[in-house]
C-alpha cells in the first residue's frame, strides 16, 4: 500500500495529563524520543508513528520520531545503546537492529542483547516472494528446481545485508539446497523498482510494498512466508502450501530502552503498550498496512529476541555469511 504522507504525518502532541501523570516524580515528565532507524515512510516508520501516537496519549507526553538511518538501522540503534537510561530515548527494534547486523557488519559498536532491554513486542509484518513477470518461473517449486539446476543464476534483491528480504533468501538457500545471487540495495524500495523494471528476478518483501505491485500484475507472487495467507494476498499460498515448511520468517517490531534502563519504567512501558495495542482504531491502522499487533510484555519478549538473535545468526553462519 502506497505511502499516505498526509495520513502518517501525525502530530504526536500529548492527551491531556490524566492526574497521575501530575504526581512528582512520576514517569514521564518531559517528551520522549522515539528512535526509528529506517527510513520516514518506510514500513517500520508507519507502523512507529502509529504506535507512538496512541502511547502518547495514554502517557500523557508528545513522542518525537527520531529517523536514524543506516547500516540497516544500527546506526539508529547505536544511538539508544548509548542514550542515557532513564526511558526518555526509546527505540523501535527489529531482528536486524537487535540480532543479526552484529553478524554481518564489522562497524557495529554495540551489543544487540547485552545493551538493550527489551520492553514490549508491537507489530509484525509478512514477507512475500516475488518475481519479476518476465521469469518463466511461476511456483516456489519451479524456482527451487532453478536454482538448483542453474546456481547463481537468478538475482535476488534486497534493502541490503541483514535485512528481512536478505535473511529470509539465506533461509531458503539453505532449506532448498538452491543457489541464487544477492543483490543488496541501499534500501528496499530501489530493489523494488528494479523488480518491476525487469533489471532483478526476484525478492522477498514486505506485502504492504508489493502487495499493490501484485495485484496490478506488474510482478507475481509465489508464496508468503507466515504460517497463515495473509489477507492483503489471500490468493497467495504459504511456503508451507507450496512444500517449503521450513521457509518461513515474520518481520517484527520492538519498542526498546538502553541497558540499566529502571525496570519500573520498563514494566510502565510495557503495561501502556499492552493497553495501546488494545485500541481499535490502531488495530484498524495496522490492518489497514497489512500489519499485524504482536502483543509481548516484556518478559517473554525478552526471550523471543534472544530466541530470534540465535535463529537467525545460526542462518547467517550456514549461509558463509562473513562481517564486511
Amino acid at each position: 500500500m502506497p505511502f499516505n504522507r498526509r495520513q502518517f504525518s501525525i502530530a504526536l502532541t500529548a492527551a491531556p495529563l490524566a492526574p497521575h501523570i501530575h504526581a512528582k516524580g512520576a514517569y514521564p515528565q518531559r517528551p520522549i524520543t522515539l528512535v526509528v532507524p529506517f527510513s520516514a515512510g518506510s514500513v517500520v516508520d508507519q507502523q512507529a508513528r502509529l504506535i507512538a501516537q496512541v502511547l502518547s496519549a495514554r502517557l500523557g507526553q508528545p513522542f518525537v520520531i527520531d529517523n536514524r538511518v543506516g547500516v540497516a538501522g544500527s546506526i539508529g540503534a547505536e544511538y539508544v545503546a548509548r542514550a542515557a537510561p532513564d526511558g526518555y530515548t526509546l527505540l523501535i527494534g527489529t531482528q536486524g537492529t537487535q540480532g543479526t547486523n552484529s553478524a554481518i557488519y564489522k562497524t557495529i559498536r554495540y551489543d544487540p542483547i547485552k545493551d538493550f532491554v527489551a520492553i514490549h513486542g508491537l507489530s509484525g509484518n509478512v514477507n512475500v516472494l516475488v518475481m519479476n513477470p518476465a521469469v518463466k518461473i511461476n511456483t516456489v517449486a519451479e524456482l527451487v528446481a532453478y536454482g538448483k539446476a542453474n546456481p547463481g543464476k537468478l538475482n535476488f534483491g534486497s534493502g541490503g545485508n541483514g535485512t528481512s528480504a536478505h535473511l529470509c533468501l539465506e533461509l531458503l538457500q539453505i532449506q532448498t539446497g538452491a543457489r541464487f545471487t544477492h543483490v543488496p540495495y541501499k534500501s528496499s524500495s530501489t530493489a523494488l523498482v528494479d523488480l518491476i523494471s525487469g533489471n532483478l528476478d526476484a525478492m522477498f518483501d514486505f506485502v504492504q510494498t508489493s502487495g499493490p505491485h501484485v495485484r496490478n500484475s506488474k510482478i507475481k507472487a509465489l508464496a508468503v512466508t507466515s504460517t497463515s495467507r495473509t489477507p492483503a494476498l489471500p490468493q497467495v499460498p504459504t511456503m508451507a502450501e507450496a512444500g517449503f515448511g521450513g521457509v518461513e520468517s515474520l518481520s517484527w517490531g520492538g519498542l526498546f530502552a538502553p541497558a540499566r534502563t529502571p525496570p519500573a519504567i520498563v514494566q510502565r512501558l510495557s503495561d501502556e503498550a499492552t493497553e495501546a495495542l488494545k485500541s481499535p482504531q490502531l488495530k484498524a491502522a495496522l490492518d489497514a498496512v497489512a500489519s499485524f499487533t504482536i502483543d509481548m510484555p516484556h518478559a517473554p519478549f525478552q526471550d523471543y529476541v534472544n530466541r530470534e538473535a540465535g535463529k537467525w545468526s545460526e542462518v547467517l553462519r550456514k549461509a558463509g555469511i562473513q562481517p564486511q
